[in-house]
């Protein structure tokens, strides 16, 4: 059962939200309050998966609302969506600030209402679920907190590379680490250790760069920042920071947009190239006038305009789909696209074509062992190291 909580100081748009909310399905339940007093009274006791809040209300603006509800304890992953009828950009990032993760302009269109809200709540659930799945406290038994990390890492991890082929040159321009058939991670030693040791050597050979991908999660449990850990690792193995992509998803920014501005903010300074993940491309979540603006969600608007970031998504199987989601992507050509989970090489040329930068994915076959990642980029000889100097 999921809780929506909707806030308005209008009764008719009340019930009008309340509908459409439970039209999401069957195992939603909604609250509804016109004053916002109310509804932070409410949830100080109960849980919310999704709060939809009016902006311009009498007793508190929405503003204020959402910042007081960001105060209570175990607030801070669940998504709030702004309803407004103004465009000002002043007032999104003013909302942003206080801890909105998405906007809908009055008059709502109802498609658009309980795509967002859908989406929302897939990935409120999506992040609540990893974090049930994570390791016990340190409160926790030893042996409770043995056993889960023994059933979390296999004793023998399959380390592999899915290269990633520059669709204007045709070359390899890097690899993303996987591990057990998944992304590896930044805060997995282990993943970052073999990255690098496999950076090492090919940065020696005076290769021009290559970016080696590692996911970077939002890890509150850590005791450092990960730019402060990731300095360190770097100064021992002497690899450029500009040889690491990290690529940050856009499930956690929309819930923690804040959070995941700092730490990226932070990879940035240190010099790592930064990549945002879309994954597999939903219209409700980039925004019902990206056709016409060019212009994704409110959360990651946000973190694109403040960082710049490479992005990457995950390709649709049908090449038809795959163009319509570049174009749209691609349009004003604001940041580099970077197209995942590419299944066949037909696709590669529409990609190109519409302004894809890089490609990764079935079509250049299966992900090659950590082994074998020099052979695709194998030392200069002494000759051509001469005349570079």
């Amino acid at each position: 059962m999921s809780n929506i909580v909707i806030v308005d100081d209008r009764s008719i748009n009340r019930t009008i939200y309340a509908k459409l909310a439970q039209s999401i399905g069957p195992e939603i339940e909604v609250r509804d309050f016109g004053n916002p007093t109310d509804a932070l009274a409410w949830l100080a006791l109960n849980r919310a998966d999704l709060i939809i809040t009016d902006h311009d209300m009498p007793q508190l603006d929405g503003d204020e609302f959402i910042t007081r509800f960001r105060a209570m304890p175990r607030a801070e992953t669940v998504p709030v969506m702004m309803i407004t009828v103004n465009d000002q950009r002043v007032l999104r990032l003013r909302a942003l600030e206080s801890g909105a993760n998405d906007f809908l302009h009055s008059p709502v269109d109802h498609c658009e209402f309980v795509m967002r809200a859908r989406n929302l709540l897939k990935l409120a659930h999506a992040v609540e679920a990893r974090a049930e799945s994570a390791e016990p406290p340190p409160e926790a038994a030893p042996v409770a907190r043995l056993d889960a990390h023994r059933a979390k890492r296999p004793a023998a991890a399959n380390w592999r590379f899915a290269p990633r082929l520059d669709l204007m040159t045709g070359r390899v321009a890097g690899a993303q680490l996987l591990r057990d058939g998944l992304a590896a991670e930044l805060a997995d030693a282990d993943a970052l250790r073999l990255l690098l040791a496999s950076a090492a050597p090919l940065q020696a050979g005076r290769r021009g760069t290559i970016r080696l991908s590692l996911a970077a999660r939002l890890d509150g449990d850590a005791q450092e920042s990960a730019a402060v850990a990731l300095a360190k690792r770097l100064a021992e193995t002497g690899v450029a920071p500009h040889w690491l992509d990290l690529r940050f998803d856009a499930a956690e920014i929309f819930v923690a947009p804040q959070r995941a501005e700092e730490e990226a903010r932070a990879l940035k300074t240190l010099g790592v190239g930064l990549t945002l993940n879309l994954g597999a491309v939903n219209l409700g979540i980039l925004g019902h006038d990206i056709g016409k603006t060019g212009r994704l969600a409110a959360p990651i608007e946000q973190f694109i305009d403040a960082l710049r970031p490479t992005v990457a998504f995950s390709c649709p199987v049908s090449p038809s789909e795959a163009l319509k989601i570049t174009r749209l992507l691609g349009r004003g050509a604001r940041f580099p696209l970077v197209a995942g989970e590419v299944a066949n090489a037909a696709t590669l040329t529409l990609l190109r074509r519409a302004g894809v930068c890089e490609a990764q994915g079935a079509c250049f076959g299966a992900p090659f062992a950590a082994r074998d990642l020099s052979n695709l980029f194998p030392p200069l000889e002494t000759a051509a190291l001469k005349r570079l100097a």
